[in-house]
């Protein structure tokens, strides 16, 4: 193979459809992973644990379809779940090989070390090789933190430790109220784990909405769920067969002795600053620092997704991806961070865009704000008895949208509608004056906006 090529993108996760992009614009691309192509979106994170969470979400209708005449008993059995995870994870990690193959792309399961701006050293089963490239993306993702002093071991696990458990903990800590957490408590407590959260905030989602903070903590609770809020974990000591956690609350020490805990504090980028700092690409603790074209301060050196930071969200990083392979062609594409959905699969969902109720008086806003319950005037939901959450609107006097919340079935599908409104400068009165499917779960939507005018049936 010619040594010199287009482009090298070092990182599989999202980084394949940055690669999908660039040999669709002619570049001549060779993608280097580390693990397993698809990363942690498509092996251990994303796909896996919405495989699990709509396990359990079926199971959870199933319990209930005693009312609609359906009886039997069931069980919610660990090893199979994970054998239907992991089967998912097997089928669709095979896509990416396929078609980025098709598209002529080198693929290299190896490690690959950036050695100069025009130089990267891959190191792999095939052994060792140097490829020029006249452009370096750096798609190298992140990995789980934990606190000081404590580290991933034994009974102390992060995100991917816990998809491959034997078996589910009796008695579990998750340290951290974020999505993560939230997700994997939604899936345990269901598996009959005792679950506790451990949250050094208030709130849950500070950034959202309260009523989502509200609506989490009176779900979580009904689902046999503890959650210790201005908390934090001091000090784990393990056991013979498990972990001694001693949480602070308030001013408050408590000790708790549990199979599991599981960190879900946030995640750091898989760079090596220093390295990278020597040859004038500018970082900060955070991550590669980027201008909206995904370059670096090195005119042919571009970095995506969480390498960037602050966005640890798999469908801003793909947009990432798309941006930077774009301008690498020569095109001349923007990121636009303004209007990013945010999603937490929960069950039921939590999905908003746009600016929150604080955020918009904050900016001096003088907004009107609407909200109704999921199941408002929503045959569909009546009828699927799916009738959990809310959804709330945030409209200028004249109109215009400006934010959304949805919490309830399919909000993270729902939530596009309002960026596309969003993005289009839509007013309640556009919007609601769409034809809606009757009857669907987007009429929830339809009915809110309707509201918002005065024109609703109740």
């Amino acid at each position: 193979m010619d040594k010199q090529v287009d482009l090298i993108i070092l990182g599989g996760g999202t980084g394949i459809f940055a690669a999908s992009r660039a040999a669709k614009f002619g570049l001549n691309v060779v993608l280097v992973e580390n693990r397993r192509l698809g990363g942690v979106c498509l092996n251990w994170g994303g796909l896996a644990t919405k495989t699990l969470t709509s396990t359990v979400e079926l199971f959870k209708n199933v319990k209930k379809a005693n009312e609609k005449g359906i009886s039997g008993s069931i069980f919610l059995d660990w090893d199979d779940m994970k054998k239907n995870k992991d089967k998912i994870c097997s089928r669709f990690s095979k896509f990416p090989e396929i078609f980025l193959k098709k598209a002529g792309i080198r693929i290299i399961l190896g490690q690959g070390e950036i050695l100069s701006p025009t130089k990267v050293k891959i190191i792999s089963e095939s052994g060792e090789e140097i490829i020029d490239t006249k452009n370096i993306l750096i798609a190298s993702g992140s990995r789980p933190m934990t606190i000081p002093g404590v580290e991933f071991k034994d009974h102390i696990l992060d995100s991917d430790q816990m998809l491959e458990l034997e078996s589910p903990p009796k008695d579990l800590i998750i340290v951290g109220g974020g999505i993560v957490g939230l997700e994997f408590a939604t899936i345990f407590s269901h598996l009959n784990s005792t679950v506790t959260i451990v949250e050094m905030l208030p709130k849950l989602l500070p950034d959202e909405e309260p009523e989502v903070n509200k609506f989490l903590l009176n779900n979580l609770k009904k689902n046999g769920i503890e959650v210790l809020m201005n908390s934090k974990l001091t000090e784990v000591n393990l056991t013979d067969n498990g972990v001694n956690a001693k949480i602070k609350i308030l001013e408050e020490e408590i000790s708790r002795n549990v199979d599991k805990v599981m960190m879900a504090i946030g995640r750091k980028p898989n760079i090596n600053r220093e390295k990278l700092e020597a040859m004038g690409v500018k970082t900060t603790s955070l991550g590669i620092l980027v201008d909206n074209r995904m370059q670096t301060s090195v005119e042919n050196i571009w970095a995506m997704g969480d390498a960037v930071f602050p966005h640890l969200i798999a469908h801003v990083a793909i947009k990432e991806g798309k941006v930077a392979a774009s301008n690498i062609a020569g095109k001349d594409l923007r990121m636009d961070y303004e209007l990013i959905p945010r999603c937490c699969f929960t069950i039921p969902e939590v999905a908003a865009i746009g600016l929150t109720e604080k955020q918009a008086k904050d900016q001096g806003l003088d907004i009107d704000v609407v909200k109704v319950n999921f199941s408002a005037q929503n045959f569909r939901a009546m009828a699927s008895n799916k009738i959990e959450g809310f959804i709330k609107i945030l409209i200028l006097n004249d109109g215009t949208i400006v934010g959304a919340t949805i919490v309830g079935v399919q909000a993270s599908d729902l939530i596009s509608e309002f960026t596309l409104a969003i993005k289009n400068k839509m007013t309640a009165k556009e919007m609601s004056e769409l034809i809606y499917v009757h009857p669907s779960f987007s009429e929830a939507i339809q009915n809110a906006l309707e509201k918002i005018q005065g024109l609703s049936l109740v």
